[in-house]
């Protein structure tokens, strides 16, 4: 097969090189070399190439004037570095330095994230502090808690090293203060060292650590917690370079040491000030707040790097939770930003944990609720500049160590700064931003309007006349909009790396400009002549992708179908849908054959998606699998808007099966909030009674309760009461919303854990609702006694607030997983045992079970603490239930319960 044989010259070729070689600037083979080898036409070599690239078998190098090409395989295995399929890149030494394994820097602080940033005043002066002459400064390092004083400090050693200052065998030493500072004695001796009997329990002479950092580096981080004494005998050190050992007189020891300090708190207000006379160098380490979004994403990216790393799986980030974190500013800093990186890559290991899993997908959701809140209170002209500005969905992040310096970058740049990168993928990315312009638009569904219509049905013709092919829809859409964009003098960005045979098509698209310009009145810029000719080349190329998918609409009534699909083939101008009219006195399986004739027509790849509207349509998809081989997908909605955004994404920004199947959900979630936003309005305004409830976040009981009543009226058919969930703030301010908000309604109660106070309108407390009799006294307040009969109802409606109220309390003690996402395994696993064990948990036993649960989970995911087992086994009946069912926890979370910890969950139900 000859793209069998041209693949084997371009490995042959790549074989003989080393990689000092590809650092030196060796590149690829070029079309015209493989083809005179072969003694074949240049252009179907090109084809074959273009194949192989596709399938990820060779790299295509763009930063000469012809194209070259390189085994990716010999590439890998030189460089160590993975790629993914159609990779492209100016240069094969461009692709090694953006990799962590060529990048060993002399210069250590090159590696810190913001060396040219925002630690750019920090680095000058921490980089004078180590080469001072007179041998090195002592240095203090400002900065809040998490902003990375620790890893610039050894930052700060390791330049060192490398400039000679401290020998390679200097030790950087680590010391914090804070450790030992309720023990005056015992932190001295940790610094200085101590003789035998110094002090009660120094029962023989250890070494301190000054000693161990002679000649290198100490670095005293929470220096502020170093107590008067110690500060003295430290610039005593400083002044003469001797020290004493704790307990010993008359003998002093020599040390050269630097020091590196660094604090949290005002220096003014902690050390004293000989002390600080003695430190000439003081340093600001900025937080994240003062770093810029460039900076911030780099970080984000590296964290994200660290984490794929350490699970051995690829992580692909939306661009919505790469924004979130980028304008979030937590207190804790590049620490805390750590954490919830971490939290969001355990979450979405969770939530996708599958065992053939080798790729994770971090959502927005997948963040913790602080990071999440942060993204809303982004103001819409902030994120749309930013969000406008990503053309890819998401971001990948390899499981191998990467750099992210000046890669993947998607914020404002000037456009002289832009890099060209070859025409297709250019091309592709123009579709996407349309499709994201679409997107955001304010409209509904975008819609081919006549100037895009008459355009796309000109050029088609156009080249099919003097081209002699048929161009695909996606791409005459596409490239209409491009030409709209000129005449519109609309900015397109495109800015095209010419292929090798481009310049041929240059008369031909001069051609094609001169009649555009005389049929639609507008004039093109001579400098767009060859970036529409590299278009046209790239049109010439490209294999037509017929989508392999086939849209029908199925409606009961004479001519519904028909009239859907006529709205949806008019305004996308084309003949796409398929109707099928489905009369009330038609026998449904005169339909069903009528569908089986159409699916017939399509090739056996072809995936079917049936719009259908009720009854027996909707159960048709059985019966069809059984008779055709195609895949069938039946969607019970025939919604005119759900079918046009469908068939417009197939037709012409080719959507797979899959994407389209997602696309509807999503379109139907917001037309369902939507609708019932409206109707809920209505509802009010016919709505006579209300019920309140209050607690003091607003957040938690008071949202369960409004829930769980909801749900029990809307199941008796109770519609007349209106439910409203209130955060406290005063009595005084409550009263007020209470009287806005219940004006020509009665105020039926006041339900919480906030007393008001007040005569005015009856009050129930929570204590009372899942303790005593207050759900009876609500149903008797409403006028619904009969409901106080159904126990079943009544116990259910404790337990799910129960479970709710100590989810919330439990969550206070989570650091990185989310209570409510797993609590159907932890209840699961509760339920099952109270089956087999014939009880049922009270309500105070079952909110210790959940909390205790849930946060063993936490422990055990994390390598946390582990309860032991104890010398003697239980082996009675109940420890048998929660041994066997244990394994509905293990299984979810992949961790192992040791028998320790099932024990501490049978003490807990023995109290039950």
């Amino acid at each position: 097969m000859r793209k069998d044989k041209v693949l084997q010259i371009v490995e042959e070729f790549s074989t003989q090189y080393k990689l000092k070689d590809i650092q030196r600037g060796v590149n690829g083979i070029t079309s015209y070399e493989i083809a005179n080898i072969m003694h074949i036409a240049r252009n179907n070599t090109s084809s074959d190439l273009n194949e192989l690239w596709k399938e990820g078998e060779i790299i295509k190098i763009t930063g000469n004037k012809k194209f070259e090409f390189f085994s990716q395989r010999v590439f890998s295995a030189l460089t160590g570095i993975k790629l993914g399929v159609a990779s492209t890149c100016e240069s094969l030494s461009s692709l090694t330095k953006k990799s962590v394994a060529f990048n060993k820097l002399d210069d250590p602080f090159e590696n810190l994230i913001g060396a040219h940033e925002s630690l750019k005043n920090a680095i000058i002066s921490a980089k004078a502090s180590v080469l001072y002459p007179g041998g090195t400064l002592h240095t203090l390092l400002l900065g809040e808690s998490g902003v990375g004083k620790s890893l610039f400090a050894r930052t700060m050693y390791q330049f060192g090293v490398n400039e000679h200052v401290y020998k390679d065998t200097a030790k950087f030493v680590v010391f914090n203060c804070a450790d030992y500072a309720n023990n005056v004695e015992l932190l001295l001796s940790q610094l200085f060292g101590s003789v035998k009997g110094a002090y009660t329990g120094a029962e023989q002479t250890r070494e301190g650590l000054i000693s161990r950092a002679d000649g290198g580096v100490l670095f005293l981080d929470e220096v502020h917690r170093l107590p008067p004494e110690g500060q003295e005998m430290l610039f005593y050190l400083i002044d003469t370079g001797k020290y004493r050992m704790l307990g010993e007189s008359g003998v002093e020891h020599q040390a050269n040491v630097s020091l590196i300090m660094a604090t949290t708190e005002n220096p003014d207000n902690h050390l004293l000030t000989t002390f600080m006379r003695r430190i000439p160098m003081v340093i600001n380490i900025p937080n994240l707040e003062k770093k810029s979004v460039e900076e911030k994403k780099e970080l984000i990216m590296y964290l994200y790097n660290m984490e794929a790393i350490a699970t051995q799986m690829a992580i692909h980030i939306d661009r919505d939770t790469l924004l979130s974190l980028i304008f979030y500013n937590p207190p804790g800093n590049i620490g805390q930003l750590k954490n919830d990186v971490r939290l969001s890559v355990a979450r979405s290991y969770l939530e996708q944990k599958k065992d053939t899993l080798t790729e994770l997908n971090v959502h927005l959701y997948s963040l913790s609720q602080m990071v999440q809140s942060n993204f809303d209170k982004i103001d819409s002209k902030t994120k749309e500049t930013y969000i406008h500005q990503i053309v890819k969905d998401t971001l990948y992040v390899p499981p191998y160590p990467y750099l992210y310096h000046e890669i993947d970058s998607f914020f404002p740049t000037a456009a002289n700064e832009r890099k060209q990168i070859d025409i297709k993928s250019q091309f592709e990315t123009y579709v996407q931003q349309i499709l994201m312009s679409l997107d955001d638009s304010t409209h509904s569904s975008f819609i081919i309007d006549d100037d895009i219509q008459s355009i796309m049905s000109f050029v088609r013709e156009w080249i099919l006349y003097h081209m002699n092919f048929l161009l695909e829809r996606s791409q005459n859409a596409s490239f209409a909009f491009y030409l709209k964009s000129i005449r519109d003098h609309s900015e397109n960005n495109l800015n095209f790396i010419l292929d090798e045979n481009s310049e041929e098509m240059v008369e031909l698209s001069r051609n094609l400009v001169r009649e555009i310009e005389c049929r639609f009145h507008f004039q093109i810029p001579e400098n767009q002549i060859k970036t529409i000719a590299s278009i046209l080349d790239t049109f010439k190329n490209h294999k037509p992708q017929n989508s392999k998918m086939k849209m029908l609409v199925l409606a009961h009534g004479d001519s519904l179908a028909s009239n859907i699909a006529n709205v949806v083939n008019e305004l996308l101008n084309g003949s796409f849908l398929t109707p099928i009219n489905m009369p009330l006195s038609r026998d449904v399986n005169d339909v069903i054959n009528e569908v089986i004739d159409n699916i017939n027509k399509e090739p056996e790849d072809c995936d079917i998606i049936l719009f259908v509207d009720m009854g027996s349509l909707a159960n048709m998809e059985k019966i069809l699998s059984e008779k055709i081989s195609q895949k069938v997908f039946v969607i019970p909605t025939v919604n005119t808007l759900v079918l046009l955004e469908s068939v417009r994404k197939v037709t012409y920004l080719n959507y797979t099966t899959e994407a389209i199947l997602n696309d509807i959900i999503r379109i139907s979630q917001k037309m369902n909030h939507n609708l019932e936003h409206q109707i809920k309005g209505y509802i009010e305004q016919y709505t006579e009674r209300i019920i309140y409830t209050i607690c003091r976040s607003g957040e938690g009981t008071a949202r369960y309760l409004e829930t769980y009543l909801k749900q029990i009226f809307e199941k008796n058919n109770i519609f007349d009461i209106d439910i409203v969930s209130l955060s406290y703030d005063s009595p005084q301010k409550i009263k007020k919303i209470i009287r806005e908000t219940s004006k020509n309604k009665d105020v039926l109660c006041i339900i919480g854990n906030v007393n008001l106070d007040t005569n005015e309108y009856p009050f129930i407390s929570l204590e009372d609702i899942l303790m005593r009799d207050g759900v009876s006294n609500v149903f008797k307040l409403i006028g619904h006694d009969y409901l106080i009969v159904n126990d079943k109802m009544m116990h259910a409606f404790k337990r799910n607030v129960f479970v709710d109220v100590s989810l919330e309390s439990v969550q206070k003690y989570l650091l990185y997983l989310d209570a409510q996402k797993i609590s159907p395994i932890v209840l699961e696993f509760i339920e099952k045992v109270e089956k087999e064990s014939n009880q049922i948990c009270e309500n105070n036993i079952l909110i210790r079970l959940v909390i205790h649960i849930c946060c063993m989970i936490e422990r055990l995911l994390f390598d946390e603490y582990v309860a032991s087992n104890n010398d003697v086994i239980d082996e009675s009946e109940l420890m048998q239930i929660i041994k066997k069912n244990i394994h509905i926890i293990e299984n979810a979370f992949n961790i192992k319960v040791s028998q320790g910890e099932c024990e501490f969950i049978r003490e807990i139900l023995q109290d039950n």
